[in-house]
């Protein structure tokens, strides 16, 4: 059975035959310098966090994250992380290709590719308490 540490993630070349998982991986955006791109898949994709909590741009509309949730994107779907309250930590999956998909981060406008500064405060106010 493979294992992926901290810092490899699945990738199509990087993954058994068998695997029908288009992609999976660990990610975190920090309180200092976190930088994240926005983006979209050919493919679904599922986020859970692990930790921390954060403000993210899905399904077209912002939504509050924190420990425990999951985040389901469409394929196509543009997704991004606005903003970080307490240091980010989640896991991926992009759920496998469509026929003729395409792998990995794709970019509406050129720009995006470079991502950005993710911007740090404090936990708003009307951010949930769970």
């Amino acid at each position: 059975m493979p294992v992926f540490p901290p810092g490899r993630w699945l990738n199509p070349a990087d993954r058994p035959e068998w695997c029908e998982v288009a992609g999976a991986g660990r990610f975190a955006v920090p309180v200092a310098g976190g930088r994240f791109e926005r983006h979209h898949h050919d493919d679904h994709e599922l986020w859970f966090i692990a930790g921390g909590k954060a403000r993210v741009l899905v399904d077209g509309d912002e939504h509050y994250v924190q420990t425990g949730d999951m985040v389901l994107t469409q394929a196509g779907d543009t997704h991004d992380v606005l903003a970080v309250y307490e240091d980010l930590h989640g896991f991926f999956v992009q759920t496998g290709f469509p026929t003729g998909g395409r792998f990995g981060h794709l970019y509406r406008d050129p720009a995006d590719a470079e991502g950005h500064a993710v911007p740090a405060g404090p936990v708003p106010e009307d951010f949930p308490n769970r």
